[in-house]
């Protein structure tokens, strides 16, 4: 929520945007929220004009599909604002932008397996929310998503409240479900392409009607069906209900990284950035590699990758000549890492140097399908689904935490940045000496136990030295 100065303090559950900012220990932080279909060229030089001429030149894709701004002054924010407004992205009124939280599956509308181009849909139901004054209330974290299917599907994706295009025997329907991601969501109902945006408020709606009253107010709809069932909803959405298995959540999982380079039905050309971090100067070259004449659009996605639509001959080395990462395989794409000091005054470490560290010692972890993150501080931001290794900054020291199941065991704290480096190689040797064939990192320690797991890694930094 903003304050009286129009700026978003740095609290958990906080959500900044252009109209409310986030204060930051390297400026003020401005977030465009998803932008539904993409960015044109234009929309994308003038971004990047903004963050260069009013801002640090530093930008970040979220794990939520937003695309923030970085290292502004509050004398460079009301003409940072106004250029920003004129590229249409952006909502003056920081209640309606609060509330504009609606991703939508980015290439549906090129992804030849796609069930159904979704944009429409996504665009009516951020219309409905922020048009509405009483849902304007909502939560500031309660996240929207439109999904076509195809194979840029957002499956993996947690939101509060999801619609999934599914082609069933009586046409296309929509599966509407409320908080988790495909699989773990709490199915109410499918519903046509006409009803979906109207069943969609309905559900907020209750949601708002259900916190009423509350002395600790649900913030999230999973909270909501946790305190009261899922039977509000169900009525509210007033949705048919799905007979037989759900299609939607016996999908095969995805793999992003797969998502890279150039798409074999030249639909899109994928490229990431390490830590989801690019300057003003890479933002200006990928808008160089869209061609206006074929549609050209740079669409975000909520795993911090920016698909090419309509891109240039020859833009797969242009990608990689500006330092963007086009191969999957890629082992940095494993690594994760809050922006840390000094960027953010929460942070006590570097969290990006000590991850390139890190990942270069746990090479082989990374290489066998693991993922680390690295926090500043315990908040986790931007922390991914299910790493196999955290490491969770205080005052300078890290805690290492390792995956065993749903959840995270702590494996030793108070490790300095070099200690923790130390862990990390050896914890990946000890996974590479006692992983099975085709065993996933996670399972391997899962299997080996916290005691045996810490004892061995313990043995393995001693013998190093």
């Amino acid at each position: 929520m903003a304050t009286e100065n129009g700026m978003t303090p740095r609290v958990r559950e906080a959500c900044p945007g252009v109209a409310a900012p986030m204060e930051t220990a390297d400026g003020l932080l401005l977030r465009l929220r998803h932008p539904i279909g993409g960015l044109d060229a234009g929309q994308a030089r003038t971004v990047a004009e903004v963050a260069r001429r009013h801002g640090s030149g530093q930008l970040e894709l979220t794990s939520r599909g937003n695309l923030q701004l970085r290292g502004f002054t509050a004398a460079e924010l009301p003409a940072a604002r106004r250029r920003l407004e004129e590229t249409g992205l952006t909502d003056a009124d920081p209640r309606r932008e609060a509330v504009r939280n609606v991703v939508a599956a980015p290439v549906a509308d090129r992804d030849t397996e796609a069930v159904a181009d979704v944009r429409a849909v996504a665009q009516d139901l951020s219309a409905a929310v922020t048009g509405r004054p009483a849902l304007r209330e909502l939560p500031a974290k309660v996240g929207l998503l439109v999904d076509g299917g195809g194979r840029a599907r957002l499956d993996a994706l947690a939101a509060d409240l999801r619609l999934e295009a599914v082609a069933t025997p009586e046409g296309l329907r929509y599966r509407l479900a409320a908080g988790g991601t495909a699989r773990t969501a709490v199915v109410l109902g499918w519903v046509t392409e006409a009803e979906a945006v109207a069943s969609a408020v309905r559900v907020l709606e209750r949601f708002l009607a259900l916190r009423e009253g509350q002395a600790e107010p649900p913030r999230r709809l999973a909270e909501a069906v946790a305190c009261f069932g899922a039977g509000p909803l169900v009525e509210a959405a007033g949705a048919d209900a799905i007979a037989g298995s759900d299609p939607v959540a016996s999908r095969p999982s995805i793999r992003y990284r797969d998502l890279l380079g150039p798409e074999p039905g030249g639909g899109w050309v994928g490229a990431a950035f390490p830590f989801g971090a690019l300057t003003a100067d890479q933002l200006d070259g990928l808008a160089e590699l869209l061609d206006p004449e074929a549609g050209g659009s740079l669409r975000l996605t909520p795993w911090r990758a920016v698909l090419l639509v309509g891109a240039r001959s020859g833009a797969g080395e242009a990608l990689r000549a500006l330092g963007a990462v086009t191969d999957g395989g890629d082992r940095r794409l494993a690594l994760s890492a809050c922006v840390g000091a000094p960027g953010c005054a929460a942070g006590s470490t570097a969290t990006r140097s000590d991850a390139r560290a890190m990942g270069e010692a746990a090479g082989v972890l990374l290489g066998a399908g693991g993922r680390l993150h690295v926090s500043g501080c315990d908040k986790g931001c931007g922390k991914p689904a299910h790493p196999a290794a955290t490491l969770t900054a205080e005052e300078g020291r890290y805690t290492l935490r390792v995956a065993m199941g749903p959840e995270e065991v702590p494996l030793r704290s108070e490790l300095t940045p070099e200690a923790a480096r130390r862990w990390m190689a050896a914890l990946a040797r000890v996974v590479a000496e006692e992983r099975q064939e085709e065993e996933q990192v996670e399972e391997t320690m899962q299997r080996l136990g916290k005691a045996v797991l810490a004892a061995r890694v313990a043995s393995e930094v001693k013998d190093a030295g």
